[in-house]
Parts: structure tokens; sequence; C-alpha cells
């Protein structure tokens, strides 16, 4: 009888989801058949939602950029508009050309999805933070860890979205009707409320949890993103000196895990193997989302698309050329001479294309960095013929190194990428094909980031001891030189170093933006946020392609100061009969409504 109880409690928590997971733009949904206060009344019921609540973050990092024309990683968005990286296929449907093609039409499902996954998972979260004191547990510390972990996915999806659309409605309470009302509350006082939420969660999630759930580090290490946000800076350094020293944490210095016999490997490749991410010997590991092959629940059925999504299209013959004219390289399914370099680099398609600032720059003094040698990084100058004659290539040129002379299209099929993060072969359903991307677990926080906020907030209070500590712990591991001083600028470049496909590089960067404007800093207020910004001038000062205006297929790489921030979905603005959501500066010029765009805050 017990078993069909919780049959019963798990298929309509699966009901009420499947309803909860539509597409959200902020417009009125018919409610659920199934009505949600009959479903989350225990324990068990409100943990099943948490566990949605987790693998909604999963879809910020799994599946292909576009699959079929729709967006499974919005995390590319991340890179493509940043100061790392560009958008690097060249199909109409990749942004280059901000200006005319990142509008309030523009396609949700497609460039900004984003917006429909943190709504969604800010409602998983409002639906527990509001059914909590309704349920039927009694024991009260049970009831402050669900609510705790209720307000940090809240805070989470906030922390984005006000650094990628700045003021947005604030949504505290489960919407359980139509609505209709919606209006938009600013950035600060979002960002307010989030940090007393978060001040409540650190006292209440569990120290210790199972590998992909939620425990009170990751707790101190989100409130430490909100506190640089909101410029309390001492806070942020206490926030993050907890996670780093209270929680049985370090920064792993020695070999672990799989491979670690070894010894032509290093720590920071043992850190990126699929089988040490979530392991009990990894202390740097905080908060991770777990994707490996055959774990229930994954949201991605062909595993990573990594490579696909930050690998060069180095297997297109049609652009490596060789000498003599022929197709240079193939993906072709294998077995046969040469397919090693597909199990080797994959099959990528270059979704993303880093700048000369991440490929290049921010190498060049960095010495025997374990982040930038052979297991952990293909410099493409590597990369060899791998046609064979039988399949239509050179027999006098396969095996030679690639002639980067003699191709057609560098911007997508010749760059230098860091292999540890991008390659995953153990579980590719595709190996002995053409892989592009295996099952692996993905570090969402980990404690490398912890000591670079740390850092910063020791930056903004003009303790350059500590800031330079702090990166210099993290240069240590890595057996880069030491740096005798620290700027804001070696701390961005050590997070991109350190970072690349892990951190929120675009939300990250905004949010600097933001402080610059707050604190007056360099000539940049909020005044005038959306014509003069931070983060507008570091794009155009590292991202070559933007900053060139360079013409790639059809349109060229475009950005304005008012892309600092995203357009808002029209549909949310002109559905919203009965409230007020503001569109950000610079988007009505695209088109003509009779709606406001005037800025007004919520006091």
């Amino acid at each position: 009888m017990k078993t069909m109880k919780n049959i019963s409690k798990c298929l309509a928590a699966i009901l009420l989801v499947v309803n909860l997971s539509s597409c959200v733009d902020l417009e009125p949904e018919p409610l659920s058949f199934f009505a949600p206060e009959n479903t989350f009344m225990d324990k068990e019921g409100l943990e099943a939602l948490l566990i949605t609540s987790r693998k909604q973050i999963k879809w910020e990092w799994f599946g292909d950029a576009f699959n079929a024309g729709y967006c499974e990683t919005p995390l590319v968005y991340e890179y493509a508009w940043s100061d790392v990286s560009v958008m690097g296929a060249p199909e109409v449907k990749e942004i280059h050309n901000l200006e005319t093609q990142l509008t309030p039409t523009t396609s949700m499902a497609l460039h900004l999805r984003y917006w429909d996954l943190a709504w969604n998972g800010i409602k998983y979260a409002n639906t527990v933070i509001s059914r909590v004191p309704k349920s039927t547990i009694d024991n009260e510390t049970d009831k402050n860890e669900l609510l705790a972990e209720g307000y940090f996915h809240r805070a989470y999806w906030y922390y984005l979205l006000v650094n990628q659309w700045g003021d947005v409605p604030l949504l505290l309470e489960e919407i359980t009707e139509p609505k209709l009302d919606f209006y938009t509350v600013s950035r600060m006082k979002i960002l307010q409320q989030m940090k007393t939420d978060m001040e409540f969660a650190v006292k209440w999630l569990p120290k210790n949890v199972k590998p992909g759930c939620v425990n009170r580090a990751a707790g101190e290490h989100l409130l430490a993103k909100i506190y640089l946000s909101t410029g309390d800076f001492q806070l942020a350094v206490d926030a993050t000196t907890r996670c780093i020293n209270d929680y049985g944490l370090h920064l792993m210095k020695e070999r672990f895990g799989v491979n670690a016999e070894d010894a032509s490997l290093d720590v920071f490749n043992d850190l990126f193997q699929e089988d040490n991410i979530s392991s009990s010997e990894n202390k740097e590991a905080i908060f991770v989302v777990q994707e490996r092959y055959g774990i229930e629940g994954n949201v991605a059925p062909n595993g990573s698309a990594r490579m696909r999504n930050f690998v060069p299209y180095w297997c297109n013959g049609a652009a490596v050329k060789t000498p003599d004219g022929k197709p240079g390289t193939t993906y072709d399914a294998g077995p046969y001479d040469g397919y090693e370099w597909v199990e080797k680099l994959g099959r990528g398609i270059a979704k993303i294309r880093p700048t000369n600032y991440s490929q290049y720059a921010i190498w060049g003094k960095c010495g025997n960095d374990l982040r930038h040698n052979e297991n952990n990084w293909f410099d493409i100058s590597r990369l060899k013929y791998n046609r064979p004659a039988s399949k239509g290539g050179s027999a006098t040129y396969f095996g030679t190194p690639v002639q980067r002379s003699f191709m057609t299209d560098t911007m997508r099929c010749y760059f230098s990428f860091p292999t540890v993060k991008t390659l995953i072969y153990k579980n590719d359903i595709n190996k002995g094909k053409t892989p592009t991307g295996g099952f692996t677990d993905h570090y969402v926080f980990r404690l490398a980031e912890t000591y670079l906020m740390r850092a910063e907030a020791y930056y903004w209070m003009g303790n350059a001891v500590g800031a330079k500590n702090d990166v210099n712990e993290i240069r240590r591991r890595a057996k880069a030189p030491e740096l005798p001083s620290v700027t804001l600028d070696d701390i961005l470049d050590e997070r991109a170093r350190e970072l690349y496909i892990e951190e929120h590089r675009k939300v990250e960067l905004t949010r600097i933006a933001f402080l610059k404007a707050q604190l007056g800093k360099d000539g940049y207020s909020l005044s005038n946020f959306s014509e003069k910004n931070w983060y507008y001038d570091r794009v155009m000062e590292k991202n070559n392609f933007f900053a060139e205006q360079y013409f790639y297929s059809t349109n060229a790489f475009i950005m304005k100061p008012y892309h600092v921030l995203w357009p808002v979905p029209l549909t949310a603005i002109t559905s919203n009969t009965q409230g007020r959501i503001n569109q950000n500066i610079g988007y009505s010029k695209i088109i003509s409504l009779n709606i406001s765009v005037s800025i007004r805050f919520l006091k």
C-alpha cells in the first residue's frame, strides 16, 4: 500500500512538472489539472520538485548548441558575446551582428533560451518556497533545509537574469492562476532580496550532501557572487573565506582519481576526468551537475556536445585543403588510417570560436602552465592531414602537418582550444564513429573560482596583497609564474585561463560593468549605462572580431554599448496587459510599438 502511495505521489509530481516545464515568457498559462496543493504537501513531494530544480540547471551546459534549429545549450551565448570568444558557425541563425539580429522579436527558442530556463527555474523554486509553510512536515530542520534550497535555486536564476537583462519582474510566490500584471523591478532591489534569501539559506543548507545536490558551500559561493554584485565587498570576503576554510574543501594539488598512476598526465587533467568530478577524493568541487552515462534524469540523451560546440571544424576537408588541392581531413567513421585524429579531436563544428585574447594573449607570460600543456590544450599547429588517399585525400601529404595557407576557412577550422574540457570519450555513444562529446559531470561552482572571487573582492577594497595572494594560489597550482601585483585585468585573465567553459563569462563581465557604474569608476555611471559601459569597452579592447567588425559568411561581427543587456522578448511586454515590463534601452528603435520604454523602477 505504501509503495502504491509513493508511486502515486511520484506520478503526480511528474504530471505537474511537465505542466510547469512549458516555455515561460511571463504569459499566463492554463492551470494544471492536478492541483499542486495535493502534490507538494510532504517532504517527499517537495524533494521531487527540488530534483527538477537541479535538473533545470543542467540545461545550461549540455546538448548541441543548435539541434534542428533549437538551442539546447544556452551557455554558448555566455561566450559568444564576451571578450573570450564569438559565435563561430556561419549559418544565418548564428548571431554575429547583434544590432540587426538580436532584437525583441528574435526567436527565444533559437537564441535566448536563458529567458525560458530562468523563469521556469524560478517557478519551481517559488513552488517549493510557497509550499513548505503549508506542508505536513513537522520537523523544522527539514522545512528550513527545503526552504533554503528553494532560495538557492531562485537566487541562482535571478543572478543570471539581472546580469543578462538588468531590471526584470520580481516573483516571490508561486503563481496559481493566470496573471497579466507583472512589473519591472530594479536590478538592485532584486539583488537585495536574493541577498536576504541566501543569508538565510547558508544557515540551513546541509554541509554534506550527495554529489549533484546543493550544499552549504555552494550557498556561500552564490552568496559571495551576490555580495560582489551589491558592492558588499567585506561580506564577499567573509563568504568566500568560509567556503574555502569551513567545509573540508581545498584546491587539488596532488594527483588523484582514475589516471593518478599515469605519470604523463597532471592534476589539472585529473580535475576534468568524468569519473573524478563527483569523486569523494575531489575536494575542489563545490556544486556539480551530473550527466554521466546511465544516470537517471539525464537531460541530453546523446551526452555532451562540447566537441561540436567548442572544437574547430578541423575535419572539414572541403576547407582544409592539401597543397595539391585535395581534401585534407575527414570525420568519417573508422577504422581507417587517420581515424585516430577523430578520436583525439572529435567532430567539432565551432559553434564557439575563441578570440586572439583568449587563444594567445593570456598565455604569453605563463611559462609551463599546466592548463596550456599538451595534456590539456590542443595547439592547432599539431593538426595533421588525416584523409587517406582511399577516401579521396592526398597520398603525398597524408600524415603531414596541416598548412594554414592552403585552408579556405581559418575562422571556423583553425584555432587552438582546451582539450581537457571538451574531449570526453568514455561512454561516448558515438565512440568508434564520429564523437561529439560523451557523458560527463560538470562543475557549476569550483573552489578555484571562489579564490578568484575573493581576489576580486580584495581588489575592490584596495587590499592589493590579498588579491595577489589569491590569484597566485591558483597560478602556483597551475605551475605558472607568480605575479608581483594584481589588477582587475589580471583577475579576469586568470578567470579566462582557469574557468573557460565553466564560468558565466558574459554575466561576470556585466556584473563588473554595473559595479563600475555604481561606484562611478573610470568615468562610468548608471545614468547612461546603455550608452557607455565597461562591458562594451572591454569587449572592444579584447575581442578582435567585434573590434574589427570582422565579416564572416553573410554578416559582420557588430556590437553596440546597449548590448550590455539583452532585449526583453516582445511577447512578454505585449501580453502583460495589466502591468508594465520595460524594454531595455536601445531596442525600442528596432520595432515601432505604442509602448513606453522609459526606465521606471518599483520602489
